[in-house]
């Protein structure tokens, strides 16, 4: 009786025993699972994170050196390196590449816009030279100078129509260029003097100074 007894307990304390190591250990288990994986979770996020923050400033630099790029190409011309420049023929040519990018509007307000002869008016009235307003007029006033001694400063005449009267004026700055306000797309700009557009239209290079 008594070892039937006993049986009987130590079967039950057997079964109390099992059940609870039954249901600790799943418990165990999700927390431990849980306290591994947030961690993870945690570093892919700063990973993702940080990979992004690293993308988006590798874009910004490129966007700054694209931009500095752009800048470049539109980087003010220097005066040209022709031998026998006159201080007051610099003074013009460095005023007129100033200048640049000035729109042009018809009978503009300098130096805020021109129209094309009065932007070559204004930078010759600035160091002290009366020009006259229209290029029919400028191409018989001043000195002409033969094409293979132009100088920076002095104004280049040219015909609208090959074979028409002068019709646009432009200031010389060296390097076979010149500046000019031409229409309201382009406004003031500098332009190839040996271009075949400009090299044909080429009427006279006049030197006031």
């Amino acid at each position: 009786m008594k070892i039937r007894l006993f049986a009987v307990l130590t079967a039950i304390v057997l079964l109390i025993t099992l059940s609870a190591c039954s249901g600790d250990a799943p418990q165990a288990t999700v927390i431990t699972k849980d306290q591994v994986n947030k961690p993870n979770i945690t570093t892919t996020a700063t990973t993702t994170t940080t990979t992004t923050v690293a993308n988006g400033s590798s874009d910004t630099v490129q966007s700054e050196q694209s931009t500095a790029s752009q800048t470049g190409t539109t980087t003010l011309p220097s005066l040209g390196t022709e031998e026998g420049n006159s201080e007051t023929g610099d003074a013009i040519a460095n005023l007129a590449i100033s200048l640049i990018g000035t729109p042009f509007v018809n009978n503009g307000h300098a130096p805020d816009a021109f129209d094309n002869p009065s932007f070559v008016v204004y930078c010759y009235k600035q160091n002290g030279y009366a020009v006259p307003r229209k290029a029919t007029q400028i191409i018989d006033y001043g000195f002409d100078v033969n094409p293979e001694e132009i100088q920076p400063g002095d104004i280049m005449v040219f015909c609208n129509d090959l074979g028409g009267e002068a019709g646009f004026v432009g200031i010389y700055i060296g390097n076979n260029q010149f500046v000019a306000s031409t229409n309201p797309e382009k406004g003031t700009q500098v332009h190839q003097l040996n271009s075949s557009y400009w090299s044909q239209r080429f009427l006279s290079a006049r030197r006031f100074q």
